[in-house]
């Protein structure tokens, strides 16, 4: 059996760039004859293979708010990022421009396309964005940054940049205008225009999807035809799983997960060498103690309901129960930023989701604790023990 090491490699960076991965490029790509069956049949998936990138369209059975770029914060980034992307469209391979002529063609693009919130370079936030953006492209290989100035400090501050003629291959192709679309869903569902959701293919592609391309798949996510179809082949799913992924599938009363039976270090992976995951970890299990103590209930799914502030609240009690084994950075870190730097991982992990009165505690919480030995007397490791963040 394969430790599917070339599949999860493709499902954990956007694409796999010959020039900077060159080793795993050629790994891929000989063993493609392994793997295209199952991406094909059972995902669905588009996969692009040419002289200079292999890409493996990962596109969600349902889209859900942690599947957005993680380094973006600000909806500026997403604006930013795709007028660069026009700039960028005509320009070929090794094309050199600077920074003052790409924000003047943001400021006059952004205008002509009636955008509400043209950026202003004025400010701090917009000069922000804008570098995190040229970072974004520049670390997935859409450019190469020659020379940068200051641009956060200084709004005069120049830059050389490099197309490497890779940005028309970014975006996912449509079938149908999506001038037309008007939710999201619309989008997510392109592909399958005039096919039934709930039959043969497509069903087959949203179980495997909801699966392999989210953290985890809620029985509230599926459709019935879906939840069905996970019923009746589960034992086929898993083995798929089992042969592709060398992982095993995990499904419970309200929600369907996929364990990995191999040590991980993928930066997306959870949990991870970040010493957060583990502070997270510690989170779950606090939830899970409440729980068995009759302090919070479960509803229907499974899920918890809470307060703003008795999120906080548990937060506060995971850190002053357990500091002394922080790494400098969270024992240094002011309540307040600590408080919004977990609940900002848990959802990104989609462990909570925003509710009207506050947040919904998912079920997945239960599959994912951590614990501190009472006799521990020294920083653990897994707190951020000779790693960097």
């Amino acid at each position: 059996m394969r430790d599917g090491k070339e599949l999860r490699f493709l499902l954990n960076n956007y694409w796999c760039l010959k020039e900077s991965n060159p080793k795993e490029y050629f790994n891929i790509k000989n063993n493609l004859d392994y793997y295209k069956d199952f991406l094909r049949d059972k995902l669905g998936s588009k996969l692009t293979i040419n002289d200079r990138f292999i890409k493996l369209e990962k596109i969600p059975a349902v889209p859900k708010e942690y599947m957005g770029i993680p380094s973006f914060t600000d909806k500026m980034e997403y604006i930013l990022l795709f007028i660069i992307l026009l700039f960028l469209e005509d320009k070929p391979k090794s094309y050199q421009f600077v920074l003052s002529n790409l924000i003047d063609y943001i400021s006059n693009m952004a205008i002509t396309l009636g955008i509400d919130n043209v950026p202003n370079w004025n400010l701090l936030r917009h000069r922000s964005c804008l570098i995190n953006v040229m970072k974004h492209i520049g670390d997935i290989g859409i450019i190469k940054i020659i020379d940068e100035e200051n641009f956060l400090e200084n709004k005069s501050a120049e830059a050389l940049y490099e197309s490497v003629g890779l940005s028309n291959y970014y975006i996912r192709e449509f079938k149908n205008n999506i001038l037309d679309y008007t939710n999201i869903n619309d989008y997510v569902n392109d592909e399958f225009s005039n096919q039934s959701e709930n039959i043969g293919d497509v069903r087959r592609y949203k179980v495997y999807r909801g699966l392999i391309y989210s953290m985890c798949s809620y029985k509230t996510d599926l459709s019935i035809y879906e939840e069905d179809y996970l019923k009746k082949f589960r034992d086929s799913i898993n083995s798929e799983i089992s042969k592709y992924l060398d992982s095993e599938l995990e499904i419970t009363k309200s929600m369907s997960l996929i364990v990995s039976r191999y040590e991980t270090r993928e930066k997306y992976d959870f949990p991870n060498n970040k010493a957060i995951s583990d502070i997270v970890l510690l989170f779950n299990s606090k939830i899970l103690l409440k729980i068995d103590n009759g302090d919070l209930s479960l509803d229907n799914d499974e899920c918890v309901l809470i307060t703003k502030e008795e999120i906080s609240r548990f937060i506060k009690e995971v850190r002053d129960e357990n500091c002394m084994y922080f790494s400098k950075k969270y024992k240094d870190m002011t309540l307040d930023n600590f408080i919004l730097e977990v609940i900002s991982y848990l959802k990104e992990y989609d462990f909570i989701r925003v509710d009207d009165l506050g947040y919904k505690i998912t079920p997945s919480v239960s599959r994912l604790v951590g614990y501190i030995p009472k006799d521990t007397t020294f920083q653990l490791d897994l707190f951020g023990g000779g790693v960097s963040e």
